[in-house]
């Protein structure tokens, strides 16, 4: 009896039709699983020799405001990884990328805290063609600390329409993987309104 009325509470809230996990009585549900934050292609506008700052975003530079923060962790998922280097590039709001004649504008590497926690200011990407199709919005992130192989990642937006299957760059990009897609929400942030994000980074276990 408790069985079908809990069957008709989860009808009516619409969660059967969502629900990714079928658990039977008597059984735990079943642990997150832990794994790496998987890698992403690096792409040809990589430059190092950025600057260290937190705003790569200049207060001039056109476009939506962005705020990204997140952790650094161990394999485990739960051991922060302080001092991690992240090295971030990315296109302007009309989609082009900018090199170390401007100023290395829209790219900057900062590093995290004690308790493996970074932040950064910038503005919202913009979408490119490539090769007939366009790309979805992103940030690149080159990720290293001396414990653990480094990573050369992406990341990406829920909102937008670009996203695997139908990016441009095909099986080459990873814009479908769902643990490098961040929805955003709408913040004030000292009298301005910001897109805001939380993109956690899990480092691969070292040799």
């Amino acid at each position: 009896m408790m069985e079908k009325m809990n069957r008709r509470a989860a009808l009516r809230l619409g969660l059967l039709a969502t629900a990714s996990v079928v658990t039977r009585p008597g059984l735990a549900r079943s642990a997150p699983v832990c794994r790496p934050t998987g890698p992403d292609t690096q792409g040809p506008f990589y430059l190092p020799g950025a600057p260290t700052r937190v705003a790569l975003a200049a207060p001039d530079e056109p476009g939506d405001r962005l705020v990204v923060r997140g952790r650094v962790l161990h394999p485990d998922c739960r051991t922060p990884l302080a001092g991690t280097l992240l090295d971030v590039w990315q296109a302007d709001a009309s989609g082009s990328y900018h090199g170390a004649t401007e100023q290395y504008r829209l790219r900057g590497r900062l590093r995290t805290d004690s308790t493996g926690s970074w932040e950064l200011t910038t503005i919202r990407p913009g979408n490119y063609g490539l090769g007939g199709g366009m790309r979805p919005a992103h940030l690149h992130f080159l990720v290293t600390h001396p414990a653990h192989p480094p990573l050369v990642t992406q990341l990406y937006f829920r909102d937008d329409p670009y996203l695997g299957p139908h990016d441009a760059c095909g099986e080459a990009c990873k814009s479908g993987d769902p643990h490098r897609v961040i929805g955003l929400a709408r913040e004030e942030i000292m009298g301005r309104e910001v897109f805001v994000g939380r993109f956690d980074v899990v480092l691969g276990a070292g040799a």
